[in-house]
């Protein structure tokens, strides 16, 4: 990922002079493109010696449909500031619109802490030896990678996002190389594609977002409760349609985008440098922090700053508080998963400066929801001083259905909302006035899983990677966002 001067696949684009200057390379001089602004006609195994002209980079071309996340959070705030007009007089809306986010800032809080903190804790050199570990012992065929990369993200994406969607990417990386060494083409946006395959089933497992929220009787990150209510951690991880289709869709999903590859050589297009991030192993991709002077130079102060030590006694206590909550019947909620994540970030980075650097360069993952989240408080405020979420929920219940319209609407407003926590509060007024709560956020946390993938560009861009042809990945989003529909749909009208 990125250290603090540059990122691994600069590092790697610098170690390969030819990876940045391919205009002397003779099979490149003369190669046709595609004029519709797609990959060029290269494919295969020449792929890697594309150039930078010739390519369409996956997020520019994907930002075209897709808005920023904070354009698409000033859209909705002027959407509602309209919806609102008939109801609301000009100077309450401007009041709600500028203010209300006050109402809302511990729990911006905890969701910047929640992004951030997950990332710091799996990008470590400890963190990336396992995941070289695993890489090591998974198959290398081009189905088998394909199959064990989502596999894996979709293992570890349910028990933490960042565990998922960094380790399945690099661990897909891995493969990829792996493959190359003894001669076998892989179709890496399929590879990728696995790796994003963790965002689908981040919300349903014991970091969700939504539920983590939810979850919190205190209040102070269940901002809402007087209007939403709590529900255990438990009731809604153990929930039929929530447990099933998680289950479900882990061990499929990589089966049916094994089930994509092509099997003509000429149609693979293999991990190129333009997209490589890994620079060596995993773990040494991963090994963000040099002091800044040598050991030899040390001072009091920079000892203390790189005492490892001290790091761990933190972790230690900071441990025995967490275990003692836990064991004495304690909530896991939003604020102890983000002190949980805290702890165990300081133990695997080692050195507190370490921790510092990577906490530093984590909060890249928090851009979505730091500015954005101005707007989505207002948009609250305006919807619930206006009496609107009501309406909206018996709109809701009135389909007869209320939980899968729920996940239709909440795939819809994903779309322009990247942050699963954010979508939660968008909607869980609504929703819990439309029935029962507990599938409503199975609903909502799934949906918000499924549009994330489709704004995978987002990830994909804050991971350094530039990606292939967009229609590509819309068509194999496509397949997903069906089979998951299908899954979850019937899963919540069955049960």
């Amino acid at each position: 990922m990125a250290g603090d001067s540059h990122s691994p696949a600069d590092a790697a684009s610098d170690s390969d002079p030819d990876a940045r200057d391919h205009d002397t390379d003779d099979h490149t001089r003369d190669r046709p493109v595609d004029t519709d602004g797609g990959t060029p006609a290269a494919t295969g195994r020449d792929l890697a010696a594309t150039t930078d002209a010739d390519r369409t980079p996956f997020v520019p071309a994907f930002g075209k449909y897709f808005p920023d996340s904070l354009v698409a959070g000033l859209l909705l705030a002027v959407l509602a500031l309209l919806v609102t007009a008939p109801v609301l007089d000009p100077l309450t809306q401007l009041e709600l619109f500028g203010t209300g986010f006050y109402d809302f800032f511990s729990l911006q809080m905890f969701l910047l802490l929640f992004w951030l903190l997950s990332a710091t804790v799996v990008e470590s050199p400890r963190v990336g030896a396992a995941f070289d570990r695993l890489a090591a012992v998974l198959p290398t065929s081009q189905r088998g990678a394909i199959v064990a990369t989502a596999f894996v993200s979709l293992l570890l994406g349910w028990l933490n996002w960042a565990l998922g969607l960094i380790g399945g990417i690099l661990v897909g990386q891995a493969l990829c190389e792996r493959a190359r060494e003894h001669g076998t083409a892989i179709h890496y946006p399929l590879v990728l594609t696995g790796g994003l395959s963790a965002l689908v089933v981040a919300n349903q497992g014991p970091t969700s977002p939504g539920a983590l929220l939810l979850a919190d009787r205190s209040g102070l990150a269940n901002v809402m409760a007087d209007e939403v209510g709590t529900i255990a951690m438990s009731e809604f991880v153990l929930h039929p349609a929530n447990l099933l289709a998680s289950a479900v869709l882990v061990v499929t999903i990589p089966l049916v985008l094994a089930a994509l590859a092509p099997s003509d050589e000429a149609d693979v297009a293999e991990l190129d440098e333009r997209n490589r991030i890994l620079a060596g192993s995993i773990a040494e991709t991963l090994d963000h922090y040099a002091p800044a002077r040598s050991e030899e130079s040390w001072e009091l102060g920079d000892r203390l700053e790189n005492a490892e030590s001290i790091s761990l006694l933190a972790a230690a206590v900071g441990l025995a508080s967490a275990g003692w909550h836990f064991a004495t019947g304690g909530a896991l909620t939003l604020p102890w998963l983000a002190f949980t994540l805290m702890i165990v970030g300081l133990a695997v980075q080692g050195p507190p400066m370490a921790f510092k650097s990577k906490t530093r360069d984590a909060t890249r993952w928090a851009t979505h929801v730091a500015i954005p989240f101005l707007f989505y408080a207002g948009v609250v405020s305006l919807l619930s001083e206006a009496d609107l979420y009501g309406p909206i929920g018996d709109a809701l219940a009135a389909t007869g259905v209320p939980a899968v319209a729920s996940y239709v609407v909440a795939f819809a407003l994903g779309l322009a909302v990247p942050d699963p926590g954010s979508v939660w509060v968008l909607l869980s007024q609504a929703v819990a006035a439309g029935g029962d709560p507990v599938p409503a956020l199975v609903a909502v946390m799934y949906a918000a899983g499924v549009s994330n993938l489709w704004l995978g560009f987002l990830f994909a861009g804050i991971l350094s990677m530039a990606g292939f042809d967009w229609r590509e990945y819309a068509t194999y989003a496509a397949v997903i966002t069906l089979y998951v529909s299908a899954v979850v749909g019937g899963l919540l009208l069955i049960l």
